[in-house]
C-alpha cells in the first residue's frame, strides 16, 4: 500500500514531547511509519498521497478502559437487560460499539459481557463486518454465587472453582480476566462496601491468570476489596472507591494507596459514571432518591480522592463505565473533562494522557496509545487545542483506526 501522509497546524503524540507545531504523521496500511515537522518532508514525500487537516490537532485516537457494551445507560437498567435475547444485546453492543467509535474511541476495553455477544463482537470488527473501536474484552466476569453482575459472570465461590473459571476464560478467548471483588451499585443483594472473595481467593486468582499471561482487572468499591486486590497484585484496579459503611461513606486510605504505586496497579477510577443523572437530579428532572443524595454528598470527596492517588504516584487511567445508568458510550470526553475541571486537579494534557498513553499501558498494549512509527495509525483530529481546552475532544473533525477513517 502507497505511504500516506497527513499534515496538521499541530500533533500531539502522547511521547512526552509535547506539541509539535507545522507537523506530519505518515502511515502504511494500519502502520505509522514516520512523523516529524512538515518542513523536513522531501518532494518524494509531497508527491505520494497527502491529506492536509489544517487548524486541527491530530493526536492519539481514544481507549475507553471500562465499559459494558449490553448495558443500556437507562434508569431501568436491570429490567432492558433481563428483557433482551442474545439477538438484542447483539445488535445493542454494534450501535454502542459505533457511538464509541464517531466519539474519536479508537480502543474499548469492555470490562464485562457475555462471552458470546463480546467475543463476536470483537471477531466482526476484526474481519471488517462492524465500524466498531478495537475491542479488548474479559468476557465474563468472575464473580461469587448472586454476586455483582452475576448475570454476565461466572459465579464462583472457592479457589479451586476461581482457577477453573479463569482457565475457561482464557480458553473462550478473553483478552484479561475481570473479576468482581466487591459488590456493586446495579446488583440487589450485594453489597458494595464489602468483599466478595477473600485475599487469598484474589491471591490464587492473580497467580493463575498471569501465569497464562493474562492481566486482572479488579471491580472494587469497599475498602476491604481493595486491600485484597492490593495484596493480590491485580493489574487494575477499577473505581476504587474506598466505600465504608460508617459516614459520609468514603474513607481514603493512605497506606493502601501506598501499596498500590509502589506495586505499579494501575487504578481506572470510572471519573464521570453517573454524573449526567446528577445533573438530571440537580435539574429537577428525575426524584432525588437516597442512592442519588449519596451519590451527589460524595462526588467532591470522588474527584478529591483521584487527585490523592496521583499526588501519592498511582498511574490513572480513564474509562467511564459506559453502558452503566446515566454514561454514555459517545461521552467519553466528559470523563477526561471532569479530571479536568473538578477537584481532580489535572491539567489538560495529563488527562490526555490517561486516554492514551497511559491506558495502553494500564491495558498491556505496547501498540497503541502513541503516535510513533511501529504503533497502530489510530489517529483523531479534533478542531482547536484539547491541550489548552480539554473541551476541544467533542469537536471531532477526523477519527482513524488502523489507517482507516471512519469520520473525516
Amino acid at each position: 500500500m502507497p505511504t500516506i501522509t497527513v499534515t496538521a497546524d499541530r500533533v500531539w503524540a502522547a511521547d512526552g514531547q509535547g506539541v509539535y507545531h507545522n507537523a506530519f504523521v505518515q502511515y502504511d496500511g494500519d502502520m505509522i511509519t514516520r512523523i516529524g515537522k512538515q518542513a523536513d518532508l522531501s518532494q518524494a514525500d509531497t508527491s505520494v498521497e497527502m491529506t492536509a487537516l489544517g487548524d486541527v490537532t491530530l493526536m492519539p485516537g481514544l481507549i475507553n478502559c471500562h465499559c459494558h457494551l449490553t448495558l443500556s445507560s437507562s434508569p431501568n437498567l436491570l429490567a432492558d437487560y433481563f428483557g433482551m435475547s442474545d439477538e438484542l444485546f447483539m445488535a445493542l453492543a454494534i450501535k454502542h460499539a459505533k457511538e464509541a467509535l464517531m466519539a474519536g474511541v479508537t480502543t474499548l476495553r469492555d470490562c464485562g459481557t457475555k462471552n458470546n455477544i463480546v467475543f463476536a463482537v470483537r471477531k466482526a470488527h476484526e474481519i471488517g463486518l462492524i465500524d466498531a473501536p478495537r475491542i479488548w474484552a474479559s468476557g465474563a466476569c468472575l464473580t461469587s454465587t448472586g454476586g455483582h453482575c452475576y448475570f454476565f459472570g461466572v459465579e464462583v465461590d472457592n479457589e479451586t472453582e476461581i482457577k477453573r473459571a479463569v482457565r475457561a476464560q482464557v480458553k473462550a478467548g478473553a483478552d484479561f480476566i475481570k473479576v468482581m471483588a466487591t459488590g456493586g451499585g446495579i446488583t440487589p443483594g450485594t453489597n458494595p462496601r464489602r468483599e466478595q472473595f477473600s485475599e487469598a481467593e484474589m491471591v490464587a486468582l492473580v497467580n493463575d491468570a498471569h501465569r497464562l499471561g493474562k492481566r486482572v482487572s479488579a471491580h472494587c468499591h469497599g475498602t476491604p476489596g481493595v486491600r485484597n486486590a492490593t495484596a493480590a497484585r491485580v493489574d487494575t484496579i477499577e473505581h476504587c472507591s474506598f466505600m465504608v459503611d460508617e459516614p459520609p461513606g468514603l474513607k481514603y486510605e493512605p497506606d493502601v494507596v501506598a501499596q498500590i504505586a509502589e506495586r505499579g496497579i494501575y487504578v481506572i477510577p470510572t471519573t464521570s459514571t453517573g454524573y449526567r443523572m446528577l445533573e438530571q437530579v440537580l435539574r429537577g428532572d428525575i426524584p432525588r432518591t437516597p442512592q442519588y443524595e449519596g451519590f451527589l454528598a460524595n462526588q467532591q470527596t470522588r474527584m478529591e480522592n483521584i487527585g490523592r492517588l496521583v499526588t501519592q504516584g498511582v498511574r490513572i487511567a480513564s474509562g467511564s463505565d459506559a453502558g452503566v445508568t446515566g454514561t454514555y458510550f459517545g461521552d467519553f470526553a466528559l470523563d477526561l473533562e471532569l479530571l479536568v475541571t473538578t477537584a481532580a486537579g489535572f491539567t489538560p494534557e495529563s488527562a490526555l494522557y490517561t486516554a492514551t498513553a497511559t491506558a495502553a499501558d494500564a491495558l498491556g498494549r505496547t501498540d497503541i496509545g502513541v503516535l510513533a512509527p511501529g504503533k497502530k495509525a489510530d489517529m483523531i483530529a479534533v478542531r482547536g487545542n484539547p491541550l489548552e481546552d480539554i473541551h476541544a475532544l467533542r469537536k471531532i473533525e477526523m477519527v482513524m483506526q488502523g489507517g482507516k477513517k471512519y469520520v473525516g
